[in-house]
């Protein structure tokens, strides 16, 4: 989520100052400073509303955490939007008194807001892609043979994201002979939010049986390139754990066909049998069937991923999604009677 942030800001940055100011964890990529001043405040609300305070935010875009708004609201920032992607464990639906927008970023958390909030104070506006830098991406295959089919997650690695389930389904394909070359690459790294556990290590010992058939790639600044990669992308994620994941759409950019557990938003955005296969949460059966079916037929492969790439085209190109983020923040700032060349906004965004 961050990575999306950095690429909506990188959009904007010629009309808006941008601030990201992360709560519970001080890890930074380097590229952020490219487009924002970035700091490190402790989640406690008068820090938070000094550090709004004192630089004049006229805007501050929020996660789901109450935390956010009420500091906002405390610092006398003018507009507060909350940015809601899936459940997160109930969270997206805690208050949203002194919020001036919500966005949702699916259809599905849409529906479940306007219980909440007024419609006019809601909109719609999916994540984006930039494309044309997916299609200029060089692609990494590890030095693999030709033949070789790559079945890719790329993911915060995190208890929820289900990873276990993956190797479990690489192990039992492999046991065929028929599925030598099927071969599985993680890309990320561990969690930065405190108190999490350490997976990377974890899922190294529990894939340790199955040698070079499984890469780990660690935290990578830039995964564009692994994932143009993959013949199959996947997300095995638990329910409560996703919106529709980044990694998918992005997946979905690179032309890839992708399986996926039918949980949260995931089948808004996996047309199941046209652009991926969806299975039952959990169900390690059917996560080997829809692997094997990919694996065995590359014309379904190359079919289910032009279809993807159409829907990314579609509704998660970056250039047309970040045109509705500055409507929306022009809007307010003219609301508030802010001259949008005099006071630019600055946006909260949650690391």
């Amino acid at each position: 989520m961050p990575k999306w942030l950095f690429r909506l800001a990188g959009e904007l940055k010629d009309e808006f100052d941008f601030y990201f100011v992360a709560t519970h964890s001080d890890y930074f990529f380097e590229d952020y400073a490219h487009v924002a001043q970035v700091d490190f405040v402790p989640p406690s609300r008068w820090a938070l509303a000094w550090h709004l305070w004192r630089h004049r935010i006229d805007l501050a875009q929020v996660a789901n955490l109450r935390l956010y708004t009420d500091a906002a609201r405390l610092a006398g920032v003018p507009s507060v939007i909350e940015r809601v992607d899936g459940m997160r464990g109930g969270a997206a639906l805690n208050r949203k008194d002194g919020l001036d927008m919500v966005v949702a970023s699916t259809r599905g958390m849409l529906r479940r807001l306007e219980a909440l909030v007024p419609p006019e104070r809601i909109r719609l506006i999916y994540n984006g892609v930039d494309l044309q830098a997916f299609d200029a991406a060089p692609t990494e295959r590890f030095g693999l043979d030709q033949d070789a089919v790559i079945i890719g997650r790329t993911s915060r690695l995190a208890g929820g994201k289900n990873i276990s389930l993956l190797i479990s389904a690489l192990r039992q394909l492999r046991q065929q002979a028929d599925y030598q070359h099927v071969h599985l690459v993680i890309c990320g790294g561990d969690t930065t939010q405190p108190g999490a556990p350490p997976m990377l290590q974890q899922l190294r010992d529990e894939a340790a049986d199955l040698g070079r058939a499984v890469i780990f790639t660690g935290e990578l600044a830039d995964p564009i390139p692994v994932t143009k990669g993959y013949d199959i992308a996947t997300c095995t994620s638990l329910p409560n754990n996703e919106g529709i994941p980044n990694s998918l759409i992005e997946a979905m950019a690179a032309g890839k066909p992708v399986v996926a557990s039918a949980v949260d938003d995931i089948p808004e955005l996996v047309k199941d049998g046209e652009t991926g296969i969806l299975f039952e949460s959990n169900n390690l059966d059917q996560l080997i069937a829809a692997l094997r079916r990919l694996v065995d037929d590359a014309g379904l492969r190359k079919q289910m991923g032009l279809a993807g790439r159409q829907v990314v085209e579609q509704n998660f190109e970056l250039h047309a999604r970040a045109g509705e983020y500055r409507n929306l923040y022009r809007d307010l700032v003219a609301a508030n009677g802010l001259h949008i060349l005099n006071r630019f906004a600055k946006v909260l965004g949650h690391g």
